[in-house]
């Protein structure tokens, strides 16, 4: 995993507690506290590294997969 992945959680990480906490102020109208919110955000940055992490293990199974060969010409007898 290279520092990217990490910075990419971060992004999603923080639009995801920013989208909850204009939801809640805004939408719900209720307060939650901050210890709930950000239990849930590190909840989002450790599955968005997780999920990176997986994707990241499948990518040489792709590579080795490939269409298998066919003669496309007429035979040789």
């Amino acid at each position: 995993m290279n520092s990217y992945t990490f910075l990419e959680a971060l992004v999603i990480a923080g639009l995801y507690l920013l989208i909850r906490f204009l939801e809640m102020r805004f939408i719900l109208k209720e307060n939650k506290p901050l210890k709930i919110l950000m239990r849930e955000t590190v909840m989002v940055y450790l599955s968005v590294l997780g999920g990176g992490f997986i994707i990241e293990q499948l990518e040489p199974l792709k590579a080795t997969m490939s269409a298998p060969s066919v003669f496309t010409t007429p035979p040789d007898f």
